[in-house]
């Protein structure tokens, strides 16, 4: 079936206006051409639509059950068609964001929090969650960008850089480093030490360069969250290594942050996003958003995504 739209609009126009010339003066089209998209409007579906006198045409039996039908058609096609030019000009849209715990309650709601003073009509939906969980959520579309930190190169993942931040000695406010200025990794022999899950990619930046200084190496508990080895810190169960950005979570619960050196680690803190997947307006507007903050922020030019 090859039905056109202007074969729909010249049907429409004629069975309400009643004439051919006052449908074709509505369309801003010649009578002939209105006759022509009619008589091709019926060829195709068979069938007669209207009856035609001499002045006068009106709609047949079939006709006026087709006209219901025909109206609609346009209509959804105008509705769809105003959704996507309202969500190409950010008039409405929404946008998922995965990111990891810590940076879910540090750096990514001022952010969203502009952009939604930037655009205020469209929604958006945070879901923080484990490092290890970003990816495979980014894979399965049921986030359209994420802001964490890739361990190791992923062909179905493209890193935009945002800005590195240091890994941190982490302890109770009374530990024996805590006054410290820094503290060495080898330092770390003998402290009860929390790490993040096995699959969690800080955990593989912690457990290289701990391997290399402390080859005998082996962590006394491991958790999903940050949140909860700060809180185990706190109860005096042992020490961590996390990004600098724990320590505006850790001094709400007495513990503090220690430099921690030979070597200093930075570790990237990306946005994320599936490779070859095209971003809604809305979703590459967050984004530009994201990157325009981190160039604001102080040694973190801003730079293209990592292939």
């Amino acid at each position: 079936m090859n039905i056109t739209l202007r074969q729909l609009r010249a049907f429409i126009a004629v069975a309400e206006l009643g004439q051919f010339n006052l449908a074709a003066r509505n369309l801003h089209i010649t009578q002939s051409a209105v006759s022509i998209l009619i008589r091709d409007l019926e060829s195709e579906i068979g069938v007669r639509l209207f009856d035609r006198h001499t002045r006068m045409v009106s709609l047949t039996l079939v006709g006026q059950e087709f006209l219901p039908q025909a109206r609609k058609i346009l209509k959804d096609l105008e509705l769809a068609v105003g959704d996507v030019r309202d969500n190409a000009s950010l008039k409405r849209g929404q946008v998922t964001i995965a990111a990891a715990i810590v940076l879910a309650a540090t750096i990514v709601p001022p952010i969203i929090a502009r952009f939604l003073r930037m655009y205020p009509e469209i929604s958006v939906s945070i879901r923080d969650m484990p490092e290890e969980q970003i990816s495979p959520a980014l894979k399965r579309n049921e986030v359209d960008i994420a802001v964490g930190t890739l361990s190791e190169d992923d062909p179905e993942i493209t890193a935009t850089p945002l800005l590195r931040d240091k890994l941190m000695f982490v302890c109770r406010e009374d530990h024996r480093f805590a006054k410290r200025k820094s503290v060495r990794w080898a330092e770390l022999k003998d402290e009860t030490l929390i790490t993040l899950a096995a699959a969690n990619p800080l955990r593989n930046i912690v457990e290289h360069n701990l391997i290399r200084v402390v080859p005998s190496f082996r962590p006394k508990y491991d958790v999903r969250f940050s949140t909860t080895a700060i809180s185990m810190i706190a109860a005096g169960m042992g020490v961590a290594v996390l990004p600098e950005n724990s320590s505006q979570l850790a001094s709400a619960v007495g513990v503090t942050t220690v430099d921690l050196i030979e070597p200093l680690v930075m570790r990237d803190v990306s946005l994320l996003q599936r490779r070859h997947h095209s971003l809604s307006p809305a979703a590459e507007h967050l984004k530009a958003v994201f990157i325009a903050a981190a160039a604001e922020r102080n040694g973190f030019p801003e730079r293209g995504p990592r292939k």
